[in-house]
C-alpha cells in the first residue's frame, strides 16, 4: 500500500501516480484522502461520510501525455 495523499482539490481519476490506470474514472472530492493497494490492483477513497471506496485498476508502464490524473505527495 501506498501512503494517503489529501485531494486538495475536486479531481476526476483516470490514473493515479505514473503507472496505475483505472478501469473507469472516478471523482475524488477535495478533502478526501486515496492511497493504492498494491495487493488487490485498487484505488482506495476514504470518503467524507465514513466510507471507504475501491475502485480496480491495473499498473501499466509509461503514460499518456495530456492524461491528467492525481499524483501521490512524494
Amino acid at each position: 500500500m501506498t501512503n494517503p495523499v489529501i485531494a486538495e482539490r475536486l479531481l476526476l481519476a483516470t490514473r493515479v501516480d505514473c503507472c496505475f490506470q483505472l478501469d473507469e474514472p472516478t471523482f475524488i472530492a477535495a478533502g478526501e484522502s486515496y492511497w493504492l493497494d498494491d495487493e488487490h490492483g485498487e484505488l482506495c477513497v476514504a470518503r467524507g461520510n465514513g466510507q471507504t471506496t475501491r475502485h480496480s485498476g491495473s499498473r501499466r508502464h509509461g503514460s499518456s501525455p495530456g492524461d491528467p490524473a492525481p499524483r501521490r505527495a512524494p
